[in-house]
């Protein structure tokens, strides 16, 4: 009950928007800072264990050859393209999804997450300009 008029709250209080789709009023520096982090966070470890779940099931379905599969089957090659294509567009799907719902939910969050996308390209960058040095270093003293 609304203490103020009387009346029953119902969970779409706020202009008509459910309550879980209601913004994140921040009322301090602190409160800004831990959701951030838990953006950074909740990239990395979502990612990470996106990847696991690829490369297991992943190679699960390619260990199926046409021989063990009966190879007039189409269906199964079929629905191994489609599992193998699921996995690819998974990430993408949770990932900008997540973003844009911490956008409209808790802006500290989706900030984190954008920040953790630029965390690992940069990681990624200079991971391929070691590996490119390393490279030349490798050709120009012959040993390869």
């Amino acid at each position: 009950m609304n203490s103020d008029n009387n009346t029953p709250i119902s969970p779409n209080d706020n202009d008509g928007k459910p309550k879980w789709l209601t913004r994140k009023e921040y009322t301090d520096p602190a409160e800004k800072k831990r959701d951030f982090w838990l953006g950074v966070g909740i990239f990395f470890v979502l990612n990470i264990a996106l990847i696991l779940c690829r490369w297991g099931l992943g190679y699960g379905v390619l260990a199926v050859s046409p021989d063990t599969v009966n190879s007039s089957s189409p269906m199964a090659m079929i629905l191994g393209g489609m599992i193998l294509w699921g996995l690819l567009l998974l990430p993408w799907v949770l990932n900008i999804g997540l973003i844009v719902f911490f956008a409209l939910t808790r802006s500290q969050v989706a900030l984190g997450m954008v920040a953790g996308f630029g965390i690992a390209l940069v990681i990624v960058i200079c991971l391929g300009v070691i590996f490119t040095v390393w490279c030349f270093a490798m050709l120009g003293s012959g040993s390869y």
